[in-house]
């Protein structure tokens, strides 16, 4: 079968999971290829408990149980709220997104070079992706800390061919003196692959599943809106990690991330300030994130500040950590919670500036997806778009009619 084949685009009716790093999200959700973007049927968010956690292993419980729970709701009121909207209506596919920590996206590229013109066909494509497979294995393999979370690939995406260093949707056939292709292999842990699996097996055994890396979607999604933009730096913050993928000449090439988001910072702030847990976390999603220090103590606001300086720090950090010799790409596209922007943009604004020495321009993904496919149609109607900007990049892939990656789902 070849990589590169499209299916026939029709009307499709989805479940999407989101399991965040502190969160998970379903919804059901309508694509028709007439519209600019699909209808959210029925969603909601299950939060994991905003406590102070010890462990890594903690987190996982609490998301694992948000996980349940979430289910619970799908399978009764997601499935009644379908009812209504449609009674004919037919769940297909099941897309589920996996946030960092609890995914590994390794992406490779190789290259296949000859002195004479050589025709591209579908062996050699095959060829070089078993090969390009093998070198992603080996490097997870040889990864010890990804070894010791017990993984399991759940995607392989290839995301660009190139023909004589040109862009090619269709290869197969053509002459050429080099030819490469770029692959990202997407792991999660096994518990929670095993977990989705027996939800769906239950739930939805008719769908069709589809597990990936919400970093290899947001690459997707920001490459469809921002098409003339090949070198940008990926930016995921959830509640409890953020997450970063460098995108070099329109291919994602590396993914890294550090344990700690939203979350983890408000409990800092409010371990500094005596604040509950709850309200530190709302301090950070205001229009004005920080104005909360101007009530501090002068000991409480050194406090803060250093606590906000080392997520910086951790940042720059990420952002150093490119998987090659060159700096992050200046433009940045960020992934945040929508009331949490202001605070977020700030702190990557500084963190990129320490790496790059000049002003980043960074794109708050969700509001592109709000102002290229929901702004018309809604204009002149009280719809209101939501505000779970996962769920609206979780959409948007899922509408997708012509992905310019390829996608083989486990």
């Amino acid at each position: 079968m070849s990589f590169f084949g499209l299916g026939k685009p029709s009307d499709r009716y989805g479940v999407i999971i989101d399991v965040g790093s502190g969160s998970v999200l379903t919804a059901i959700v309508h694509s028709s290829p007439k519209q600019k973007h699909p209808q959210i049927v029925w969603s909601q968010r299950e939060h994991a408990p905003l406590r102070n956690v010890d462990s890594l292993e903690q987190s996982a419980k609490a998301v694992m149980t948000a996980l349940v729970n979430s289910s619970m709701l799908l399978d009764t009121e997601g499935r009644t709220a379908l009812r209504e909207y449609n009674p004919d209506a037919k769940l297909t596919e099941l897309q589920c997104s996996i946030s960092a920590p609890w995914s590994y996206t390794v992406t490779k590229t190789i290259n296949y070079k000859q002195e004479k013109p050589f025709t591209i066909t579908e062996e050699l494509i095959e060829e070089l992706t078993h090969s390009l497979q093998q070198k992603i294995d080996n490097e997870i393999r040889e990864n010890e800390a990804m070894q010791n979370l017990g993984l399991q690939v759940i995607t392989r995406a290839t995301m660009d061919s190139l023909s004589n260093g040109y862009r090619v949707e269709d290869p197969i056939g053509e002459e050429a003196k080099e030819f490469s292709i770029s692959q990202g292999s997407v792991v999660a842990q096994n518990y929670l692959i095993d977990a989705l699996d027996e939800m769906r097996d239950k739930l939805f055994p008719t769908t069709t599943g589809k597990k990936l890396s919400f970093i290899l979607m947001l690459f997707s999604v920001t490459r469809e809106l921002l098409p003339k933009t090949y070198d940008i730096c990926l930016v995921d913050v959830t509640y409890e990690a953020t997450e970063i993928g460098v995108v070099r000449d329109g291919t994602l090439s590396y993914c890294t991330h550090t344990p700690f988001g939203s979350f983890s910072l408000a409990r800092e702030i409010s371990a500094i300030t005596n604040v509950p847990l709850h309200e530190a976390f709302g301090y950070l999603h205001t229009d004005k994130p920080l104005a909360f220090m101007e009530a501090l103590s002068a000991e409480q606001r050194k406090g803060v500040d250093a606590a906000i300086e080392a997520y910086i720090e951790k940042l720059s950090a990420l952002f150093r950590e490119t998987g090659d010799a060159l700096s992050i790409p200046k433009k940045i596209s960020l992934h945040a919670d929508l009331k949490s922007e202001p605070l977020f943009t700030g702190l990557i604004m500084k963190a990129a500036k320490r790496n790059l020495k000049s002003e980043p321009i960074i794109t708050p993904i969700s509001g592109k997806i709000i102002e290229m496919t929901y702004a018309e149609s809604t204009k002149k109607t009280t719809q209101v778009v939501t505000g779970d900007t996962a769920l609206l990049l979780s959409a948007q892939f899922f509408h997708k009619r012509k992905p310019r990656e390829t996608f083989e789902y486990f």
